[in-house]
């Protein structure tokens, strides 16, 4: 069996492997015994049994929340926590993600409370938990209020990414992971934005192969919590393309357009605000629209979604300070930095996006 493994320093492994077999020896490494998973339905159906055998005896019970956004929330989190609780979980009981993000984010969060903390293994199962939730140790779930609102830093103690796991995702899963691989891009640089561009991800590719694809893309955001474990300064670089996003996906409702697509179009409208404003580059927006049209991701809101009502889902978000929000522009690809924008001027950053308050 092959293994891929970054050579960072986040206080925990990050592995790419052929198969769930090397799990079990992992763990042993990581000193863990018993485990509670947490996936759903569907990655259940897929792959639950080569989970199972792979975590040799080791399950005290499997929980499979519902499948979407919709039910990444307090209500789910609960019976997370009150399940492992009932299971007879103690501190030395890991909690195993075995999902997208969703799952990565409602298990970290759980894990990140019951009993005041349990250990922590992320096996993520799509695009974007491989190359961007699954690390970093973000964790939490949606409110009315918001994406995100209510959470916990937890890191994981192991990240065991299979690529294989990764055949069965829809077009729409795929294009999800491309948004945040391309946020992942141009943080990095004008060679990363041209390597991920020429070879699209996708089930074609699912070897050893798009395993180092995923590890570099892992490292640039490994790289920027290395700096900022608790978003402090520089880690909010990495929150490039989601106020838009965020508002995007909360006025649309959750699940209506995946998270990836939805940072690919804030993105976009960041550039272009850049120019506007005279922050960027002349010229960025548009390559980086030809940029998402090559990943197949939108670059423009979609009809029927309310102006004012974006306006105020951004103007709720966590990156807001006393009358600011600290929004994520691109300079130039490979230079990414924060501004400051007044409240009152967020309308400048949908109608950069092809909406007119």
């Amino acid at each position: 069996m092959w293994t891929e493994r970054l050579d960072l320093n986040l206080g925990y492994p990050v592995v790419a492997a052929g198969e769930l077999a090397g799990l079990a020896g992992e763990l042993d490494a990581c000193a863990l015994g018993r485990v509670v998973v947490v996936s759903n339905p569907t990655v259940w159906a897929l792959h639950g049994e080569r989970l199972h055998a792979a975590l040799a005896g080791r399950v005290a019970e499997v929980l499979l929340v519902p499948d979407g956004e919709a039910h990444k929330d307090l209500d789910t989190w609960r019976w997370v926590v009150e399940s492992a609780i009932a299971a007879r979980a103690d501190r030395g009981t890991a909690v195993v993600a075995f999902g997208g993000g969703v799952v990565g984010d409602v298990a970290g969060f759980a894990a990140a409370t019951a009993l005041r903390g349990l250990p922590l293994v992320q096996v993520p199962t799509t695009l974007l938990a491989a190359v961007d939730s699954s690390v970093g140790g973000k964790t939490g779930v949606n409110t009315g209020a918001g994406k995100n609102l209510v959470g916990a830093f937890h890191a994981p103690r192991l990240v065991w990414i299979v690529p294989a796991l990764l055949g069965t995702l829809s077009p729409r899963e795929w294009r999800c992971g491309r948004g945040e691989m391309l946020k992942h891009a141009v943080l990095a640089g004008e060679g990363a934005l041209d390597a991920l561009c020429a070879a699209p991800p996708g089930p074609h590719d699912v070897g050893a192969g798009f395993g180092s694809r995923i590890l570099a893309s892992v490292r640039v955001k490994a790289a920027v919590v290395q700096a900022d474990p608790l978003e402090r300064g520089v880690r909010a670089l990495l929150n490039l393309g989601h106020t838009l996003g965020h508002a995007v996906e909360r006025v649309a409702g959750y699940g209506a357009m995946s998270h990836g697509e939805a940072v690919g179009i804030g993105l976009v409208a960041a550039a272009e605000l850049g120019e506007r404003r005279g922050w960027s580059r002349p010229g960025l927006a548009d390559h980086l629209r030809r940029s998402a049209e090559r990943l197949d991701l939108a670059h423009t809101l979609p009809p029927g979604l309310a102006p004012a009502a974006l306006v105020a889902a951004m103007g709720i978000d966590k990156k807001r300070d006393r009358g600011m929000v600290r929004l994520v522009i691109p300079v130039e690809v490979g230079d990414v930095r924060l501004f400051p924008v007044p409240e009152a001027e967020l309308a400048q950053l949908i109608e950069a996006a092809g909406l007119s308050s």
